[in-house]
């Protein structure tokens, strides 16, 4: 009785299309069937299959009244990381029982530390068919892994099993993302030669996305006793979502009239890849503990169609308006007014954020339209 011989060939980084085959129920007879296991990962009108070198149908999942014979279907479908492969699987219709049918292994790489260096990793899993398996890659090696791998290239695998059945798989491997290390550093405002030194706090939070993190900075900053600053400082991610936190620092009344230089680092201890510490450096310039807000100006809050102004005195400088992606929307020049009108009528509603600049010193305050 003759054997299926199933072989896939898988041609990009993600391999979740496999077959499901019936062979032939005899020799003699076209009642042979291949279709698809998973549908709904596979571009319908990007499937063709082939028998004998001739296209025998399109557009369809699954295909019947196949002869013993051999066999081809490609196809596009999606992978996790947003992107289309296109793959190109090999069958053969034999008659009796398909002793292939169960064989996969799948790739796991790890990049390579930086784009130059050779310490690449893939691992592979096998599963199914008739252990224990011989492993043959495209780098000549015969192991279940391999390492000291350069990035920016491809590596296959075949992988055989007792039976005489094979299965083929790729993966690219690449260096890691140069702007994901173990700490990110943003600087935002700085107190310049009028610095009175550098206050520092850190909280922990292992449920924020370290990696996503697009913009930090420090929106408001208040004294709420003689010797406690309290601040508010705003993490947005890159789908301009924002999280807040409050916190403290422990100021001498000494340094009440005065810039500060702060400091918030947001950490996960537990974080293992990637970016796990956030060290965000900002200025808060202070008026005394008897004002509670430090910024010297007052704006309409929720604004309307356009955004008020007061100032507690005459300035010259530039107000700016941002989003909550930290992106410029409005920016005028100031030149000894005290007061400034900026229309938001083309704006959408939102979260913006208010700041105003008067020589080295930066002031910024939440705003809500």
């Amino acid at each position: 009785m003759k054997s299926l011989f199933l072989y896939f060939l898988f041609l990009a980084q993600f391999s979740f299309g496999q077959l499901n085959i019936v062979p032939a129920s005899a020799p003699n007879v076209c009642d042979g069937t291949a279709a698809f296991n998973n549908p709904s990962a596979i571009i319908q009108t990007s499937i063709t299959w082939y028998g004998n070198g001739a296209i025998i149908a399109t557009n369809t999942y699954q295909i019947g009244n196949l002869c013993q014979g051999n066999y081809t279907v490609s196809y596009v479908q999606g992978n996790p990381a947003g992107g289309l492969d296109s793959l190109s699987a090999f069958f053969i219709i034999g008659n009796g029982a398909n002793p292939c049918s169960t064989l996969n292994a799948t790739l796991t790489a790890v990049p390579s530390a930086t784009q130059t260096s050779n310490n690449g990793e893939l691992y592979s899993s096998v599963t199914g068919g008739n252990p224990p398996y011989m492993y043959m890659w495209s780098t000549g090696e015969t192991t279940q892994n391999v390492a000291n791998l350069m990035p920016g290239n491809t590596y296959c695998l075949i992988v055989y099993d007792m039976a005489g059945c094979s299965f083929q798989v790729c993966e690219f491997v690449d260096a890691v993302n140069s702007t994901m290390g173990d700490t990110l550093v943003l600087n935002n405002a700085n107190c310049g030669p009028a610095s009175s030194g550098l206050f520092t706090q850190e909280l922990e939070d292992c449920n924020f996305d370290f990696n996503a993190c697009n913009n930090a900075f420090m929106s408001t900053a208040m004294m709420i006793n003689i010797d406690t600053l309290q601040t508010q400082w705003n993490f947005i991610d890159t789908n301009g979502v924002a999280t807040y936190y409050t916190v403290n620092f422990n100021v001498p009344n000494a340094l009440m009239y005065t810039c500060l230089n702060l400091q918030f680092t947001l950490f996960c201890s537990v974080k293992s890849l990637d970016v796990k510490t956030i060290v965000v450096n900002d200025a808060a310039q202070l008026s005394g503990v008897n004002e509670i807000v430090k910024n010297p100006f007052n704006v309409i809050n929720p604004m309307g169609n356009e955004l008020n102004v007061q100032f507690d005195e005459v300035t010259s400088g530039t107000i700016r308006l941002y989003n909550m992606n930290a992106q410029l929307v409005k920016t005028q020049s100031l030149s000894s007014v005290q007061q400034a009108t900026i229309a938001t009528t083309n704006l959408p509603a939102g979260t913006y954020f208010f700041q105003l600049e008067v020589g080295s010193t930066v002031y910024t305050q939440k705003v809500i339209k």
